[in-house]
């Protein structure tokens, strides 16, 4: 079965000449061994994986969202893989009352991630003051070198990625969390209830593993 998702660390890490690995992956790799599934692990980017959905679908999906009209073509497992909270990273200095009306702010995006109308007019976001990038690195260095003020990716990813930097802080934007599935192909008339079932102790399992290590430490 061929299994597509974007590079998206720390939940999906695609790297040459090494298995693919991540959080989601992890989960993949258990979940296909309970069910008897043989998978392999496709990197693509993000534009050509929504284009797939409605054209020549792959066989399976995951750390997708259930939204549009994806579940006319896919279906969904109902236990989400991870739940993406949304963060603004940006200049340490931007004044605070700044952070919640961002008029005049040029701010960044992964290309293909559709901004909702309802959270530009939220935020006050001019149109033309949007930048969509291939890639959190991009998003980044752009910051970095002072061409856009602020961009908005995934508040772990964001985390992970900025935390060897200095002058760049961070807040949630709770309006903005979405969870990811597993969505397979309806041609392949997968059991889903029992995927649901399989997962749910896979997580189960997973959050015990965490919660050990943390008192652990």
């Amino acid at each position: 079965m061929d299994c597509v998702t974007t590079h998206y660390p720390p939940y999906t890490v695609f790297t040459e000449d090494e298995p693919p690995t991540g959080r989601d992956i992890g989960l993949l790799r258990a979940l296909s061994k309970a069910m008897n599934w043989d998978i392999e692990f496709i990197d693509i980017p993000w534009g050509r994986l929504k284009r797939s959905i409605h054209t020549e679908p792959f066989q399976c999906y995951f750390s997708l969202a259930n939204i549009e009209d994806r579940s006319e073509y896919l279906q969904f497992s109902k236990i989400p893989l991870h739940t993406t909270q949304y963060a603004l990273f940006y200049r340490s200095g931007i004044p605070e009352k700044q952070l919640h009306n961002w008029t005049s702010l040029r701010i960044g995006g992964m290309r293909g991630i559709r901004i909702s109308e309802k959270f530009i007019a939220e935020y006050n976001i001019e149109p033309k003051d949007l930048v969509y990038l291939d890639s959190n690195e991009s998003l980044v260095d752009m910051l970095k070198l002072g061409r856009i003020d602020g961009f908005v990716t995934n508040r772990v990813v964001g985390n992970m990625l900025t935390r060897h930097e200095q002058g760049i802080d961070s807040f949630v934007i709770s309006s903005l969390d979405v969870p990811v599935f597993l969505a397979i192909d309806k041609s392949m008339q997968v059991d889903m209830e029992k995927v649901d079932a399989v997962l749910n102790d896979l997580i189960q399992a997973q959050q015990k593993v965490k919660a050990s290590n943390e008192t652990a430490h």
